[in-house]
């Protein structure tokens, strides 16, 4: 409404228990004069500006923008930094926020007659790698600090519009594009990228030609040797055109090949962006409510339940919104990333579920480049470890309240959550994360057999004294466990994942007052009975083995006293059956596989210090 003919409120409102909070739009004038004056106003915040804002400018003050960050950003990269290798649609590395992190002899083809350059019609590649980089400049160009960069950029085009492979090539032709970026940096770790996947996902989990190339790459040449690699896959977009598709198409659309990898860190996407411009589309609302599902995200929920579970990560992806009936996708509900066409549009809106993989390959970026001693699979793990489900994925319910049932859905559609870089990179007094990286045999010939070989029992250096004096103080233990396995993509059976991964690992906490004996003996009898879907009660996991089993990364809550918590102290990792042993004639039986076991205790007593307890037991290596 008008108020005076002066000043514009917006219609909608937010209402909290001592508070209202409204949009307003006035001179500074007409502020001074006005709103000031009132005993009613509690504070005035400037509004976050939408993507919108950007791509509305003209191209000077979009370049102003534009110049302004790259001012602020510090580049503090070095010959052997960090490097997220973009396989996409090219990359015009022109733009004044990519040059200086892309160098042009980091870019390739694997087709040299078709250049290095973005030839996407509307450009995405470089929208891939400004984002990769910058995150959503939505937010970083309206922060006035200084921002430091320490990973660089690789760009190999593996795709042209008018150019397309056959089908049965993808696998063949990623294999040559990531040969082609280690040739060019040979020594440097790398972040493997692609939002490039099929148009559909008829194979519903099952190993592809394609995934299993990307599971072979993610492995490397040899089970414990450095040559593995983190590939952050998008899961493939659901195309939404009518208000009544969603959520149910996003149900039914099955995640894209190749994103099905047991090795991959696929993305889905979920969105926070909510705000449309009144002025251009009076009426509009936001398709779905923040921090729900957005409606580029496929699921899993179609897929048998021997196959991983996908996506892992969710992040943000942007939304549609609802006016007149029908769907708009206007700016203001995606991010914002750099434009192909930089001289005439620097600033260009992005998203779906490729912004959201391009978000979660600059996270695995920047905790490379922090702890450069972690494995590909540390840091997939603890990625995967620091995520969460908000209230609108858990329908504002707690996890424990869900059923196994509702617990794979959840799983299937938002994977374990949204991402936590600050939770992964660092920890609290009141929290606690140990990691351990090992290696482990998991079979040996014994004979003409092949049998199960090594387990491997962690002991914990819980605070013990601390946890003990907290009692009935409630404290919650979360657990991921992340390897890589090798794919055997020639038998046709695939009714059970063990005739395509190599191995599988498992993880058992000792139960309260058990003896490491009869610890040792239970783990030894449920890994005989996995396949009969054998389990054990007693250590009282919130999600439990059958639902969190799948793939090759698993993850699980417990919470109780913090009492109970410090007697159980160990850990137990375990193999579990896979072609190594049942094809003993490729002769895989004495391999060796690594693992990234990631544990910790929350406290919500923030008086509490677990963190130093335990420097005065262990050697911190990281």
């Amino acid at each position: 409404m008008l108020v005076d003919n002066i000043i514009v409120v917006a219609e909608r409102r937010l209402l909290f228990p001592e508070h209202i909070v409204r949009m307003v739009r006035c001179t500074a004038r007409e502020l001074s004069t006005t709103i000031l004056y009132s005993d009613k106003l509690a504070e005035l915040r400037k509004p976050k500006e939408a993507a919108n804002f950007f791509t509305g400018l003209d191209n000077a003050d979009a370049n102003d923008w534009v110049q302004d960050l790259r001012n602020r950003t510090i580049n503090r990269t070095t010959d052997d930094s960090v490097i997220i290798c973009i396989l996409d649609t090219g990359v015009n590395r022109g733009h004044p926020l990519l040059e200086d992190f892309l160098p042009e002899r980091n870019m390739d083809s694997v087709n040299p007659e078709w250049g290095n350059a973005d030839t996407d019609r509307h450009g995405h590649g470089t929208p891939m790698a400004g984002t990769s980089l910058y995150g959503d400049l939505t937010d970083i160009l309206q922060d006035a600090s200084n921002i430091e960069i320490f990973h660089r950029l690789e760009s190999i085009k593996l795709i042209h519009p008018n150019n397309p492979h056959q089908p049965e090539l993808y696998g063949a032709v990623t294999e040559e594009a990531i040969a082609r970026a280690t040739i060019l940096n040979p020594v440097n770790k790398r972040i493997l990228t692609m939002a490039v996947t099929a148009t559909d996902g008829r194979d519903k989990g099952k190993p592809s030609s394609w995934s299993s190339s990307i599971d072979k790459i993610a492995f490397g040449e040899a089970g414990t040797t450095n040559d593995k690699s983190l590939f952050c896959i998008s899961s493939g977009n659901t195309d939404i055109n009518h208000v009544s598709e969603y959520p149910q198409k996003n149900i039914e659309e099955s995640i894209h090949d190749p994103a099905q990898a047991f090795n991959a860190l696929t993305i889905g996407s979920i969105t926070h962006k909510t705000v449309i411009d009144q002025a251009q589309f009076r009426g509009a609302t936001p398709l779905v409510q923040a921090g729900g599902m957005s409606p580029s995200n496929s699921t899993s929920l179609s897929w048998e339940n021997n196959w991983a579970l996908k996506p892992e990560l969710v992040l943000e992806g942007g939304n549609y919104g609802i006016h007149n009936d029908g769907i708009i996708d206007p700016d203001s509900l995606r991010l914002l990333s750099i434009g192909k066409n930089f001289r005439t549009e620097p600033l260009h809106s992005f998203g779906d579920t490729s912004g959201a993989t391009a978000l979660a390959s600059r996270y695995a970026a920047m905790l490379t480049s922090q702890y450069p001693m972690l494995w590909p699979e540390t840091i997939k793990g603890l990625l995967v470890h620091s995520a969460d489900w908000n209230s609108e994925m858990l329908a504002n319910r707690n996890i424990e309240e869900l059923n196994n049932p509702e617990q794979r859905d959840l799983l299937r559609t938002y994977g374990y959550g949204m991402p936590d870089f600050q939770k992964a990179v660092r920890s609290a007094n009141n929290s606690l994360t140990l990691i351990a990286q090992e290696s482990l045999s998991p079979f040996v010939l014994d004979g003409s057999t092949v049998k199960t070989n090594e387990m491997h029992l962690h002991s914990l250096p819980w605070p013990t004294e601390v946890l003990t004096a907290l009692f009935d103080s409630e404290v919650t233990l979360t657990a991921t466990l992340c390897y890589f396995i090798e794919p055997n993509p020639g038998n046709k059976q695939y009714s059970k994942s063990y005739y395509y991964q190599s191995h599988g690992l498992r993880f058992k906490m000792i139960d309260s007052g058990e003896s490491i004996e009869h610890f040792r003996e239970r783990v030894n009898r449920e890994a005989r009975m996995e396949d009969q879907g054998g389990t054990y009660s007693g250590e009282s996991w919130i999600i439990g083995n059958k639902v969190r089993d799948k793939g090759s990364t698993h993850k699980d809550i417990w919470k109780g006293t913090a009492a109970d918590l410090a007697t159980r102290n160990t850990v137990a990792i375990f193999p579990v059956n896979g072609w190594w042993r049942t094809r003993k004639k490729l002769l895989r039986y004495n391999n060796s596989v690594r693992y990234s076991l990631i544990l910790s205790i929350d406290s919500s007593n923030n008086d509490i210090d677990l963190y130093n307890p335990v420097l005065n037991q262990i050697d911190i290596l990281i």
